[in-house]
Order: C-alpha cells, then sequence, then structure tokens
C-alpha cells in the first residue's frame, strides 16, 4: 500500500475513533444531542433524578417520612402516566438524604444530592434546616423546592433558586383572621367580629403568629382585645385564659402545642366562655387533643394543611395514600405530594432536564385544576411570585365536630352539610 493510501486511512481510523469517543462522552453526560420542539436538549432522557432531603431519622423521623412517602407516591403515579413526555417520557428517580434534623447534616446532604446531579432538591420539613439549605443550593446553583418548611424569611432572602410550595408562617395568622371576618357568611347568630384576643405560648412558634395575627388584624379592620403569652411548659393557664375572658373579646386566636392547648380547653369549658377559639394549627391538630378531651374538645376551631373532606380530589388522594402507607394523609405528606405534581409540571415545560432551565420554568409555571392539573391543596390555581413563594396557598380552618376536624373555611371547600357550631356544642 502506498504512503499516502496508508496515510488516509490511519486519519479516517483516528476520525472514528474521536466520533466513538465523543459519543461516549456525550452519553455519560445524559444527553444525546435530540431536541424537542422547543430546540431543548435532554429529550430522551430516561430518568431524571430528584432528590429529597426530610428528616427521616431522629425525633422526626415519623414526620419526615410522611414526606418522602408522599412523593414516592407521586412519582409513581407520574411516572405511571408517562412520565414527563417533553423529554421522551423520562421518569422521576428519587435520591434520598437524610437531613437527621440536623442544619448542618443539611448542608452536606445538599452538596452531596448536587454531585449525584438531581435536577432539583425536596424538602426540608424543618426551617432550620431549610435556610441553611437555601443557601447552598444557591451557590450551587441546583434549585430546590421547599414543600413544607413556614418561616417567612425562606423566600425573602432574594434567593433565585429556592421556591415555596408551603404557606409562609404568618399565613397561618392570615388564615384566623380572614376566618373571623367571614363569621357573618359562616353563622349569622355570631355577628360581626370587632375585636380579638391573642393567647399564645412564648417561643418563636408563638410570637411569630401573634405578629401575623396583629398585622392582618390591622389590616382586616380587628382591633386588639388583649394579648397573653405563656410558657408552653405551664402546668395550668387558668390566670390566662381568665384575663381573656375579661377582655370580653368578640373571638380568641391562639397559638399552641398540645399540653398547652389542653390546659386552655379545660379553662375555656369550666368558664364556660360563649366565644370561638381559634387555633393556628398547633396542638389542636394532634390527634391526641381530641382522644384526651372527648366531647369537650367539641367545638374548637383550628387553622390545617389538608383536610380529607376537601373534596374529591383531596378524598381520592387520601384514599389512596391510606391504601398504600396505612396511615391518613397528613399536611406534610399533602404539601410533598403536591409538590411532586409541580415539579413534574416544571419538567414538562422546561422540557430538559438543565437546571437553569428548571429554574426558569419554576418562575413560569401555573397548575389549573379546571385545566385537569392535580391539584389537592385548597385552591385552584398553583403559581410562584418573583420571590419564589407561592403566590397563593389558602389554608383550611376547620372546627371539631362529632370527634373530627371538619373544614368550613374557604367556603368553596367546606364540608357539604356542615355549618359552623357555637359554644356550647351539644352533639344534635
Amino acid at each position: 500500500m502506498r504512503k499516502k493510501e496508508l496515510s488516509r486511512v490511519i486519519i479516517f481510523v483516528l476520525i472514528i475513533a474521536l466520533v466513538s469517543a465523543l459519543t461516549a462522552f456525550v452519553i455519560a453526560c445524559g444527553g444525546n444531542g435530540d431536541t424537542d420542539k422547543n430546540g431543548n436538549g435532554d429529550t430522551t432522557a430516561k430518568t431524571i433524578k430528584v432528590g429529597s432531603l426530610f428528616p427521616v431519622s431522629g425525633d422526626l423521623a415519623k414526620l419526615g417520612q410522611e414526606c418522602v412517602n408522599a412523593t414516592k407516591l407521586a412519582f409513581e403515579e407520574i411516572n405511571a402516566a408517562g412520565g414527563i413526555k417533553s423529554m421522551g417520557g423520562a421518569k422521576l428517580q428519587l435520591v434520598e438524604a437524610d437531613s437527621q434534623g440536623k442544619p448542618d447534616v443539611g448542608i452536606q446532604e445538599v452538596e452531596r444530592l448536587a454531585q449525584e446531579g438531581v435536577v432539583c432538591i425536596l424538602g426540608t420539613y424543618q426551617s432550620s434546616v431549610a435556610i441553611p439549605a437555601t443557601q447552598a443550593a444557591e451557590r450551587l446553583q441546583v434549585p430546590i423546592f421547599i414543600v413544607q418548611a413556614i418561616a417567612d424569611e425562606i423566600t425573602e432572602k432574594g434567593y433565585k433558586y429556592t421556591f415555596r410550595l408551603a404557606p409562609k408562617a404568618s399565613w397561618y395568622a392570615k388564615s384566623q383572621v380572614e376566618f373571623a371576618k367571614a363569621m357573618p357568611e359562616l353563622n349569622a347568630e355570631y355577628g360581626e367580629v370587632k375585636t380579638a384576643a391573642l393567647l399564645h405560648e412564648d417561643t418563636d412558634f408563638g410570637q411569630s403568629t401573634a405578629a401575623g395575627d396583629k398585622k392582618y388584624m390591622k389590616e382586616m379592620g380587628i382591633e386588639l382585645a388583649t394579648e397573653v403569652a405563656y410558657p408552653a411548659a405551664a402546668a395550668d393557664l387558668t390566670t390566662q385564659v381568665s384575663k381573656v375572658k375579661a377582655s370580653n373579646p368578640d373571638i380568641i386566636f391562639m397559638t399552641t402545642y398540645l399540653n398547652d392547648a389542653i390546659l386552655i380547653n379545660q379553662a375555656r369549658e369550666k368558664m364556660k366562655i360563649p366565644q370561638l377559639f381559634v387555633d393556628s394549627a398547633g396542638g389542636t391538630i394532634d390527634p391526641e387533643f381530641i382522644k384526651r378531651l372527648g366531647e369537650s374538645a367539641e367545638g374548637i376551631c383550628t387553622v390545617v394543611e389538608f383536610s380529607k373532606y376537601g373534596g374529591a380530589a383531596a378524598e381520592d388522594i387520601n384514599k389512596r395514600y391510606e391504601a398504600k402507607f396505612n396511615s391518613e394523609m397528613s399536611g406534610n405528606s399533602c404539601y410533598a405530594y403536591q409538590g411532586a405534581w409541580v415539579l413534574a409540571k416544571v419538567l414538562e415545560n422546561a422540557g430538559s432536564d438543565d437546571r437553569e432551565k428548571i429554574r426558569e420554568a419554576f418562575g413560569a409555571v401555573k397548575l389549573d385544576a379546571a385545566a385537569g392539573d392535580n391539584v389537592v391543596v385548597p385552591t385552584s390555581t398553583i403559581e410562584f411570585g418573583p420571590d419564589g413563594q407561592v403566590k397563593n396557598m389558602p389554608l383550611y380552618v376547620c372546627q371539631i365536630q362529632g370527634g373530627e376536624l371538619v373544614p368550613l373555611f374557604p367556603t368553596d371547600f367546606a364540608m357539604e352539610g356542615k355549618s359552623l357550631l357555637l359554644y356550647p356544642f351539644t352533639g344534635e
């Protein structure tokens, strides 16, 4: 063979080898050069890695596991329905991380998940973990979707990669006040609410909610009758409840944990206080509250994140969740489940597993129940503001009736055939 021809053969072989190497490199990086109708890449990726960051060990393991379980259920349903169609039916794969309820571990797990190539991180249950985790995600430019954690500041730092489905802490107070303003519509016998007393435990939980109550009371024209704070570990709250009664408010907003909620209700019953007590998703939503108080718990109202009686969609998902995990859906699991479906819509719109495109898609996404999107929270639409905070996430306000938390507000999601009952509740 002549030298010129031999050179050509060698060059040809080298070109083939180079092309093969480049192809292998592209495949290893998760892309194959194909594009969708919008010109985005990665349309035929077989799996899309999504991280979860919840406390699944330690004191909060049960609550964290609820979030993981609900995410898994949603992913199963999304994948069974054809996956992310704009990416060739790509399937969602959950990569789990355990924060152990510790902020420093949360940061480490964000870094690990980022290295493992997740396109987004769902978390975190605790605000104390969410705050440093979002900071780490911002540094690493990984979208982080806070499906549960309510401290206001999480979405007030100007981060570009943080989005939140859960309502802010202050919105719990907002729901209390909106409920009070709707009182004439809910039960005309109660009349218009013009004054309210605040009764709350004295940690950050109680103080921040009370601050929210005062803000929204001022905005909605309700005067403050009195504010009474107390240690959550108090052994008796008769004096504090007496102060509230003496101020003669039209309604009482409280923020509690379990034991103090029980003490407040025992004093309320003993003093036969006729005004409604409205909690902010505190101790009154713990099943132990109704179990330990029995009939004396009847009539208490509280803000709640989820209710199986909040319409067909909520009832349906509660049944599916209970059938799979042998327990009813909670507010934690509801938000995690809903968050997974929001992420699926984001990925569908992005048409890519590129983190930057996903971040951009979060800012523009909108779920609409009327258009067929899966919405199980008490609102018809879900979308996000420029700060990454969900624009509208109403909470239920329920009343204990017949030993169950019955949703009454927002009225569009009230339990059919139920209305607000006034104290004393007779059960008739």
